[in-house]
């Protein structure tokens, strides 16, 4: 009996013929030898019966009453599909126009049945020859198909930068590429055990998502050990014992067929690619097992790839960082200031709401540190900061150094009234520090001189001018004796 690959079960042969008896032996013939039959007795029945069950092969006889056969092989013909479907027509038509015209409709070949009578041992190899001709042309249009759609596979997989993206392609592309009921990566961490991190659509399937994966995973083997390793092939569930990491999970979830391809890194064992299908067994076939190792080294590449990148990003984040904060205080530095302060300013002139800044100066901080030196001096505005920073983490708002001892506070959709109050709460929560200064003229602790502005942004003013409302209030604070709160 021929294999065909794409399909489930034996070939499936219709047989067509209006005479009772021939119609049975052939019926007969075909099951001994051990396909399936479907039979019509005319060419519309056949046709019928074509669009509902298509089979592997159609022997036909060419006269029929209601519709004969040359006219039902030309109609099959023009079917999507159908096109190199094997029809093979047996009648006892032996002249050459006959012959001439079912090779112009379609027929794949021909058999003369002389005085009713079929020459069996012909028929067989006929069948079986064309069965097999069928099979493997079938077979190259769905390898060349596939061949195709792992090069699409390939492409969109080494396309992306994001790991979870090219994991979630990679899987549901495979469900298609193989036609399989579901797809599913396993993970395997440097620490803790395996796990299944990404599936494709279940369509109704028990979800593997998350399930362990039982199994002690050895970190000392080579790249081709792993291979030979974890490459496992399994076709028909029940034949399979739960002794193995594979069995117990195809017993747990009830699988019918089992696939895993090992994704390597390097010489290190990343992963598994698995295909499961719950309905039916199944045999994967060695183009199949082909295809997905060539992706799953595809899949490393563009998993190293994506690895790489994500590093690079974290690192630029905080090159980035570190290029908006001020290194001794930890809270962001004058160019972040200026950078939120325009952004700020942009978007609240389109929203139409009020922006503040508070600007404060420690009190008299030079005398600061040429009594308890530079060192101190650094402490000093590392604690006043922080302190600012509690205050205003309670806000929308930014705290940045803005000059030596000089802070800047950015409150964003914040009238002047709320800015006061907040501006309070640092100048009283920086005395309550009570970190002595006793050099200061306003007091025997440190203390803070706050100018306040705010102002409605709008697109003919500049944030400059907000600066310099609130440099002009602390400048007014100063005045007023320091260690105080003056509004613009």
């Amino acid at each position: 009996m021929i294999s065909l690959p794409w399909r489930q079960g034996a070939p499936l042969i219709l047989v067509v013929d209006d005479e009772r008896t021939i119609r049975e032996m052939l019926r007969q013939e075909m099951e001994r030898e051990g396909y399936r039959t479907l039979t019509a007795t005319n060419g519309a029945e056949a046709l019928e019966l074509c669009q509902k069950n298509l089979p592997d092969m159609v022997l036909l006889d060419a006269v029929m009453p209601t519709l004969d056969g040359f006219r039902c092989c030309a109609e099959i013909r023009r079917w999507p599909g159908c096109e190199d479907l094997p029809v093979l027509m047996i009648t006892s038509l032996d002249d050459e126009e006959s012959v001439t015209e079912a090779f112009s409709v379609g027929a794949t070949d021909y058999i003369i049945k002389p005085s009713k009578q079929i020459h069996w041992g012909v028929l067989r190899q006929r069948v079986r020859r064309l069965l097999q001709a069928y099979a493997a042309m079938r077979e190259l249009h769905q390898r060349s198909a596939q061949e195709r759609k792992l090069t699409q596979i390939t492409a969109q997989v080494r396309r992306s930068l994001d790991l979870a993206t090219i994991l979630r392609t990679t899987v549901g592309e495979v469900q298609e590429l193989l036609q399989v009921e579901q797809v599913a990566i396993c993970e395997f961490p440097p620490l803790g055990e395996p796990r299944f991190t990404v599936e494709s659509p279940s369509l109704g399937w028990p979800s593997i998502l998350h399930a362990p994966l039982r199994v002690r995973v050895p970190q000392d083997h080579s790249g081709e050990r792993h291979t030979l390793d974890w490459l496992v092939q399994v076709r028909d569930g029940d034949e399979v014992t739960g002794d193995s990491w594979y069995g117990e999970l195809i017993q747990r979830l009830g699988m019918q067929a089992f696939l895993a391809v090992p994704v390597v890194l390097g010489e290190r064992l990343w992963g598994l690619l698995t295909a499961h299908q719950y309905s039916t067994p199944r045999a994967w076939s060695p183009h199949e097992v082909n295809m997905l190792q060539q992706l799953t080294m595809q899949l490393a590449s563009a998993i190293q790839q994506a690895q790489l990148y994500q590093q690079l990003e974290a690192a630029n984040g905080e090159l980035q960082r570190l290029a908006a904060f001020d290194g001794l205080t930890q809270v962001p530095n004058r160019r972040r200031f200026d950078e939120y302060l325009v952004q700020e300013w942009q978007r609240l002139a389109q929203e139409q709401g009020a922006l503040s800044l508070i600007l404060a100066d420690i009190d008299f901080f030079k005398s600061y540190n040429d009594t308890y030196g530079h060192v101190a001096g650094d402490e000093c505005l590392r604690r006043v900061a922080q302190t600012i920073h509690q205050v205003v983490s309670y806000t929308k708002g930014l705290v940045a150094r803005y000059g030596g001892e000089e802070f800047g506070v950015i409150l964003p959709e914040t009238p002047l009234a709320p800015a006061m109050t907040v501006a309070e709460q640092i100048r009283l929560r920086v005395a309550q520090l009570r970190i002595p200064h006793q050099h200061s003229p306003v007091h025997g602790y440190v203390t803070l001189s706050l100018g306040v502005s705010s102002l409605l942004p709008n697109s003919e003013a500049a944030p400059a001018a907000l600066v310099a409302a609130a440099d002009q209030a602390l400048y007014q604070a100063k005045q007023q004796g320091r260690n105080c709160v003056v509004p613009y």
